[in-house]
């Protein structure tokens, strides 16, 4: 008891800063599961929009951009899968090219009508690629608890946090919503599951007429990747 009121009184400035920053920073890292990139962008290039991405990230769009993904991931397969295809994971190729980034009802409507096989990825190899595991997370989790408990700890003995404290709190907040959202979703995929074409005759018309009846054109590939989210 002695111990614990001696670390809640003694602290200085560098050890709240110190404190909170680490915190705020492994929240932004870790909580972003970005999209996976064009198979033409460089590393400097991802890099760089993974580095853009934390830098404007807001804590209440990132929670509103993963209750959109989760709410989508209602597909045939595992969540896994699910999240896997909304975040451009299957690519179709055509004579050994990279044609176009298939969502999940492009994915499906290739397979119903037979223009291609049902990829035989399984939860776990998608998993495999993934940056994160159940470690990493929970070590994540570990620390913005560790965090919530230190200013609990401070409330009950009457003891005020400070405003950076108090907005940091407010993240990790968001932040586990987000990961508790996000848990089965890839992290850092680099590059997308081939699938290929199976009839070698009116692609171009087919994938016409698909983008017209889903009403999406913005879906086709291109040397920028998957950009909607």
């Amino acid at each position: 008891m002695c111990l614990l009121l001696c670390v809640l009184y003694l602290r200085t400035l560098w050890s709240i800063i110190s404190t909170c920053t680490l915190t705020f920073l492994a929240c932004i890292y870790s909580a972003i599961h970005p999209n996976i990139p064009s198979p033409h962008d460089s590393d400097f290039r991802i890099l760089w929009r993974q580095f853009g991405i934390m830098v404007v990230a807001v804590p209440d769009l990132i929670v509103g951009w993963a209750l959109r993904q989760w709410l989508s991931a209602h597909y045939t397969w595992t969540q896994t899968h699910s999240f896997f295809a909304l975040m451009g994971g299957f690519m179709l190729y055509v004579d050994g090219e990279p044609y176009q980034t298939l969502s999940p009802d492009h994915l499906l409507h290739l397979i119903r009508h037979g223009y291609i096989c049902g990829p035989t990825l399984t939860e776990k190899q998608i998993s495999d690629r993934s940056k994160g595991n159940v470690i990493s997370k929970g070590s994540i989790l570990l620390q913005g608890s560790w965090f919530t408990l230190q200013l609990l700890s401070r409330t009950i003995y009457h003891l005020e946090p400070t405003q950076f404290e108090v907005g940091t709190l407010a993240f990790v907040v968001l932040n586990f919503i987000t990961y508790t959202v996000w848990w089965h979703k890839p992290l850092d995929v680099d590059c997308p599951h081939p699938v290929y074409w199976t009839i070698f005759s009116g692609i171009h018309c087919l994938m016409a007429h698909m983008c017209r009846h889903y009403n999406c054109p913005t879906l086709a590939w291109s040397r920028g990747g998957l950009r909607s989210v």
